[in-house]
């Protein structure tokens, strides 16, 4: 009875292999698809070298040091200067307070985050027998779902059902992070949800749609101001004028907003305030790059050499997507960038790019496919 169990399984095992493999060989082709042989077996080596590369870098990885308990840390913090708003209190008097209570370099108005998500934070905030922000996890959770749809929807109208499931699959585990309660003090996730919403926007043609949620993202965390460049360059390759008009008026916008933000901070900053004895640049390189791309809905609770391979693999996938180029373009600015920018502890910085990140791996397998056809082509 054992053995026919065993042989059960090795027949379910082999007929998935073959399904599988059926799958892959029906999938789209891609850019990489009738490659020069040397050219594709030369892509090849640098994918595999990227993740040799990457695992040795995970395996050097120091973690920086968590906060001693629940009541320390950055969410624990944030949450305490909500429920200050939500009790009447002025964003600035309640950040400065918890951030000098913190020991955080308050002297910096780069430390002192951008009022949008603690204003609608506060606003959804509620003291009853249900957790204080679950209205406004809510709203998140409903606009993660969204925009993973919307992403999904993207890539089917570049490329078919099964690599569009693919993508929704990907999509699902990195938002995952947006479920928990923490998420929605966290302004990169917020902000990364909405960077997702606007380039599956664009795709669609809503060019509208995205232009808000994009300035939406810029006003949670300034650090969006490189995706919103990506959307003015296209903007300006297209020849769309009236979209590069809006966005010099949203642009002032932001320029006005930020202006009252930095006066609101040096008005509170006082000369007891610290600063920081280390510098925004530092050259984390593949470290941090590395651990930036972790904070990624579920591979948050895996080992680093997880994303030693899937990262690779997310950027092959975004290089052989036929569909518009502006996620590959997003991604790849933010990794160069956060290579020479960032603290160790600040690798939460990476939800800002993740989600577009994931479109890739839907893609992997047939560009995989493809190289390895064009590399055993003949000359």
């Amino acid at each position: 009875m054992s053995r026919g169990i065993v042989a059960g399984m090795e027949l379910a095992t082999v007929a998935a292999a073959r399904n599988t493999w059926t799958r892959l060989k029906t999938l789209p082709p891609t850019r990489f698809a009738g490659l020069d042989r040397r050219l594709a077996a030369a892509i090849l080596v640098v994918v595999a070298l990227a993740v040799l590369m990457l695992l040795a870098a995970a395996f050097r990885y120091q973690p920086p040091v968590a906060a001693a308990s629940e009541t320390e840390g950055d969410m624990a913090m944030y949450s305490r200067i909500v429920e200050r708003m939500h009790d009447g209190a002025n964003y600035y008097d309640a950040a400065g307070v918890e951030l000098r209570a913190g020991g955080y370099g308050t002297r910096s108005v780069f430390n002192w985050r951008l009022p949008t998500l603690a204003y609608v934070d506060s606003l959804f905030y509620a003291r009853s027998l249900l957790p204080p922000l679950m209205w406004a996890s809510l709203l998140l959770g409903l606009g993660a779902v969204a925009a993973g749809l919307s992403g999904a929807k993207l890539v089917r109208a570049n490329a078919d059902a099964t690599t569009s499931t693919l993508a929704a699959i990907a999509l699902g585990l990195s938002l995952l992070a947006c479920a928990t309660s923490a998420a929605v003090l966290f302004s990169e996730i917020v902000a990364g949800v909405l960077i997702l919403g606007s380039v599956s926007a664009y795709g669609l043609g809503r060019h509208r749609a995205g232009i808000v949620l994009a300035l939406a993202a810029l006003f949670v965390r300034e650090l969006a101001a490189p995706y919103v460049l990506v959307c003015i360059y296209f903007a300006w390759r297209d020849g769309r004028r009236s979209e590069l008009w809006t966005w010099a008026i949203g642009l002032a916008a932001f320029a006005a907003f930020y202006a009252v933000h930095y006066a609101m901070v040096q008005a509170h900053v006082t000369s007891a305030d610290i600063a920081y004895n280390e510098d925004w640049l530092r050259f984390g390189g593949l470290s941090f790059v590395l651990s930036a791309a972790r904070f990624n809905g579920i591979f948050i609770a895996l080992p680093l050499w997880v994303t030693a391979f899937v990262l690779p693999l997310c950027l092959l996938g975004l290089a052989a997507w036929r569909g518009p180029g502006r996620a590959g373009i997003t991604v790849a600015l933010y990794l160069v960038l956060f290579a020479f920018v960032g603290k160790t502890f600040n690798d939460y910085w990476g939800a800002l790019f993740t989600p577009l990140m994931m479109l890739g791996l839907a893609f992997a397998p047939a560009a995989l496919r493809d190289l390895m056809r064009s590399s055993r082509a003949p000359a």
